[in-house]
């Protein structure tokens, strides 16, 4: 489990990485439309971003743009 949590985002940098609103991440997890994986220690939500992307194509009106990484941290 430790591996996988070193490929997902917390909710907040995986907002920032699709434009999208923190609270839209998770309202779909608390729906359903999105997975999201709770980390014990801290309580952070984490996600995976093919999971994210994938209900991004499913709900087109949230969807901004993506962040430059390069410039921002990610």
């Amino acid at each position: 489990m430790r591996h996988e949590l070193n490929l997902m985002l917390t909710n907040g940098k995986m907002a920032r990485v699709f434009g999208i609103d923190p609270k839209t991440l998770r309202k779909w997890a608390r729906r359903g439309v999105v997975p999201s994986y709770i980390n014990r220690a801290n309580g952070y939500r984490y996600y995976f971003k093919h999971e994210v992307l994938k209900a991004l194509k499913a709900h087109p009106g949230t969807y901004k743009r993506p962040v430059d990484c390069k410039r921002q941290k990610c």
